[in-house]
């Protein structure tokens, strides 16, 4: 016997001196509660358990103890012990021959926690009656809300470091998934537990859990699985209802109910992702196509996934590694569906979502005296009066009730256990984010410019997270909400570091965020105040500026940029005062300027009243040119009647053609009240063809110095009417046919004077003067005088003398063997003016 304890003391550890302390007789108390530091007696009177599959454990225990101060400081937060101990009818002697079948007792349980709550219910004369309650430490994890931001991580690391954080180790949590989960961009705890914020994530990716004891280290552990492999297995149990009142110990089942009913036949999923907008998201899964039991859809919008087909599943490395036993299943059967091996895809979801539904069409509940009976465990019923679990159930929750004298007694919910139909927690709907959180843009290096990637999307810093990321990490990238966008089109104005943005989310999703708009404050003020209420204002932070003042009666627009201070003003113009410095428009820089319009650009003071007349309304600018046509055609015809030259009207008639209604591209200026064209420096006109000067009174052309008119051919002057004055008030007149006769005629006297000096008249060749059929020939032959008449001669003396001569001083005429010559720039046309 001696042999035998020493054998069972280290199979029992420490449950070994709370087993002796059972074995006293009659006495016996089926439960022990031990909490960490108490030392007071104390002696559990009722417990009350309730378990679930996804949910910490938890057990209210009802005590006494002749201790009637302990103070909620000794129990709550601490760790404590809770005992089922075995039940023992006999005397010592027979318990202590039991022991040597101990190895094999399957109906001992011990259960690791912490204390939640403590409450005094009463206290007499002998002792007090207290109560608290005991939960696995996952409990703790409900704990205060909380709101977070994980990034690439997959949804079982996310949990992981949640766990971790509370102070859960290696030994804490075990994973025993058959499936290796891909990286999620973004994630968002928002206004949640810790606690509720993993069971959605675990509950969004068919992931459950449930909890085992570690024997070594004293503690509850929690397992999370994706598949069968994750169940507990335990020996089966007997289908027999209790006798009588008495509680015999032999572990059963009884009071076994089913309830069934129609699911849904298939699940439809349906998503939009903005990065493949044409992608087809919708997809629908039956993984049952041939029951019966099963009718319509279950249509599911936004499961957010990013694509219908998603990476490829791998085994999991820690599940491959895990010390859970393994269990043969049944090879799943060819039931004509594509086996689906993706994770995170929208086939993926919607296979998950409809094994759910499939698994909760039947539901078990029975009633068992096994106080170690648990969510997760697979367990089969012998002698089940149901004929549809042959291959077992599993446990989906357990509630129980035991007190110092009656057994504990449990009732419990399960589903049949079947392959083909694993498991699955239902869903938790996503916590909504009613309007918009605030946010700052953010950047690596304080960006001066909007830093932004290709599909121009920002990093935010969001105001309720309190993790330390690296700079312009602190989100996934984060579109921006435009009012008006389209095919590399639309309205963006990026949005610097530090600007203040409100976020909002897809259907409220924390996982979808987008910029809704940007907010001023602060630190950030706005430009338009009560200073300047009646202004309309877009600025960028380099000072380009579109500016609307709606004051009444000094409306204006200011576009500008600082660039070269070029602007345009319209209406009443102010300065950087407010002080008026102007009206109508104003175009300005102090750089370069230039207008182009490539059908033609039309000038005019000539309006419409209230801007009421047509843009190209210039029926006054084409009766000028009219009429100045006309004025040339006139004194053209009288020009060629005088043998003058002829003006180019065939020039003009084109020229009023493409400039009326702009049908070509031509320029036309017209001024009600004149044009003026000035200079310090220089003004040219130039004409590839063509240049007219036309007044309907004075043309006038004064110059301080020099005069210069040059014509590659001939020059034309004629006056129709009050004749033509060349004077030179100061130095010579010179009018020479260098290499042609000169011709002057009148009509009536011509007059040569020389006021102070002399007239000389100089031929090379020959002089001759000629009136009225007299004449006289003057060459180098000598003098020939010839009339018809008398020659009278009026002189005091007359003397003759010798042979003499003055010397013919005319002047030399080179003609001219330039040729001219000009080379068109635009069409590299050559035209020769040689002649």
């Amino acid at each position: 016997m001696s042999n035998e304890l020493n054998r069972l003391l280290g199979q029992l550890g420490g449950e070994f001196s709370h087993l002796m302390a059972g074995l006293g007789g009659v006495s016996h108390n089926r439960y022990t509660l031990t909490v960490d530091g108490l030392t007071a007696p104390i002696s559990v009177l009722h417990v009350d358990g309730n378990e679930q599959l996804n949910q910490p454990w938890r057990y209210v225990i009802t005590f006494t103890s002749p201790d009637k101060t302990l103070s909620p400081d000794a129990f709550l937060n601490q760790k404590s012990t809770f005992f089922f101990n075995p039940v023992i009818n006999k005397p010592l002697t027979s318990a202590i021959r039991s022991l040597s079948d101990l190895p094999a007792v399957t109906n001992k349980r011990t259960l690791h926690g912490v204390i939640t709550e403590f409450s005094q219910l009463s206290v007499n004369k002998d002792e007090a009656h207290y109560q608290v309650v005991l939960s696995s430490r996952l409990a703790r994890l409900a704990i205060g809300k909380n709101s977070a931001i994980f990034q690439n991580q997959s949804v079982v690391s996310v949990v992981e470091e949640v766990l971790r954080s509370h102070g859960f180790t290696g030994i804490d949590y075990r994973l025993a998934l058959k499936d290796s989960y891909p990286e999620r961009e973004f994630i968002t705890q928002w206004q949640e537990s810790d606690l509720e914020f993993i069971q959605r994530l675990l509950a969004d990716v068919g992931i459950w859990f449930r909890f085992e004891t570690h024997a070594e280290h004293d503690c509850d552990v929690m397992v999370l699985s994706d598949y069968e492999q994750g169940y507990a297995q335990v020996a089966n149990i007997d289908y027999k209802p209790p006798s009588g009142m008495a509680d015999t110990g032999i572990e059963s089942v009884w009071d076994i109910t089913l309830h069934s009913e129609v699911v849904p036949a298939s699940v439809t999923v349906q998503d939009y992702n903005y990065r493949d907008a044409k992608a087809d998201l919708l997809t629908d899964i039956n993984t049952q196509p041939k029951t019966s039991t099963t009718q319509g859809t279950d249509y599911r919008y936004e499961e957010h996934y990013k694509s219908g087909q998603g990476q490829q599943s791998k085994p999991n490395d820690k599940a491959a590694n895990s010390n859970q036993p393994q269990t043969a299943n049944p090879s799943p059967q060819d039931d004509g569906i594509e086996q689906d091996n993706t994770i995170e895809s929208g086939q993926w979801y919607a296979k998950i979502r409809h094994e759910q539904a499939i698994s909760q069409q039947i539901i078990i509940k029975g009633k068992s005296n096994r106080y170690n009976l648990a969510p997760g465990q697979w367990i089969n019923i012998n002698g089940s009066p149901l004929t549809n679990i042959n291959d077992g159930i599993l446990i989906l929750s357990v509630q129980g009730q035991g007190n110092r004298t009656d057994a504990y007694a449990l009732t419990f919910t399960a589903i049949p256990y079947q392959a083909l139909k694993p498991y699955r927690p239902a869903p938790i709907r996503w916590p909504q984010v009613s309007g918009t959180l605030p946010a700052r843009v953010t950047s690596p290096d304080n960006d001066t410019y909007g830093y932004i990637d290709t599909h121009g999307r920002y990093r935010v810093k969001f105001n309720f997270d309190l993790k330390a990321w690296k700079k312009g990490t602190e989100s996934l990238w984060v579109r921006l909400a435009k009012p008006y966008s389209g095919n590399t089109y639309g309205f963006h104005f990026p949005l610097i570091d530090g600007t203040e943005v409100a976020i909002a989310f897809m259907n409220g999703n924390p996982d979808r965020p987008y910029i809704a708009h940007a907010m001023h404050d602060s630190a950030h003020p706005d430009h338009v105040t009560t200073i300047n209420k009646h202004r309309n204002v877009i600025r960028t932070p380099a000072n380009n500026k579109l500016r609307m003042d709606d004051k009444r009666g000094q409306e204006h627009i200011k576009l500008a940029t600082e660039y070269g201070k070029s602007q345009l003003n319209l209406g009443h113009l102010v300065d950087n005062k407010k002080a008026q410095r102007g009206e109508g428009f104003e175009l300005r820089t102090d750089e370069w300027g230039a207008i182009a319009a490539n059908k033609g650009l039309y000038l005019t003071t000539q309006t419409e009243p209230k801007a009421q007349g047509k843009q190209l309304d210039m029926q006054a600018a084409i009766s000028q040119l009219e009429n100045a046509l006309s004025i040339a055609k006139a004194l053209q015809n009288a020009a060629s009647q005088s043998d003058a030259h002829s003006a180019d009207t065939d020039s003009q008639d084109q020229l009023k053609a493409n400039l009326s209604e702009l049908t070509q591209s031509g320029l036309l200026a017209y001024a009600q009240e004149g044009i003026a064209l000035t200079s310090p420096e220089n003004i040219q006109l130039t004409t590839g063809n063509s240049l007219t000067l036309t007044s309907e009174n004075q043309t006038d052309i004064t110059a301080l110095k020099n005069i210069t008119v040059s014509s590659g051919e001939a020059i034309g002057l004629f006056a129709h009417k009050s004749g033509m004055k060349l004077f030179a008030n100061q130095g010579d007149i010179a009018v020479q046919a260098q290499n042609a006769n000169l011709n002057m005629a009148a009509k009536q006297d011509i007059k040569v004077d020389s006021v102070d000096g002399k007239v000389t008249i100089t031929a090379s060749d020959k002089l001759t003067l000629i009136c009225g059929g007299s004449y006289i020939k003057i060459s180098s032959a000598g003098i020939e005088l010839g009339t018809q008449d008398n020659v009278y001669l009026k002189c005091n003396v007359m003397q003759k003398m010798g042979p003499a001569s003055i010397e013919n001083n005319t002047d030399n005429f080179l003609k001219s063997d330039v040729e001219i010559a000009l080379i068109r720039l635009i069409n590299s046309e050559h035209i020769d003016f040689s002649g």
